[in-house]
């Protein structure tokens, strides 16, 4: 995983899928992720965590998804990790954000 942060971006870059679909431009940019608008192939706003960032470079932010995985993505409200810190209400809300949750019964390995 490398280690990209709001210091690797910055507003109006141009965001790209792994199949090469342009995703749409960066609106706003968070400590823990970016704002992504809608657009073509996003039906709504996203909040696109660093960790689906594949690679930056000559002002383009190519994801490490393809178009259709990052529609099937959960994204469309930024995670609150800062006041919600191991509050299980929260994480409902941040499904798909890559934060585990205990109440997901798909990944319960308990017998």
């Amino acid at each position: 995983m490398t280690g990209w942060s709001q210091q690797n971006i910055h507003e109006s870059m141009h965001v790209y899928t792994r199949d090469g679909n342009e995703l749409g431009h960066i609106a706003k940019v968070y400590e823990d992720s970016f704002l992504v608008h809608k657009g073509y192939f996003l039906p709504t706003d996203r909040y696109i965590p660093y960790s689906a960032i594949d690679t930056i470079e000559n002002d383009r932010v190519k994801l490490s998804m393809t178009t259709d995985e990052a529609r099937q993505k959960e994204w469309e409200k930024r995670p609150d990790y800062e006041d919600h810190l191991y509050d299980p209400t929260q994480l409902f809300y941040d499904r798909g954000h890559g934060v585990h949750d205990p109440f997901d019964e798909a990944s319960s390995d308990q017998a």
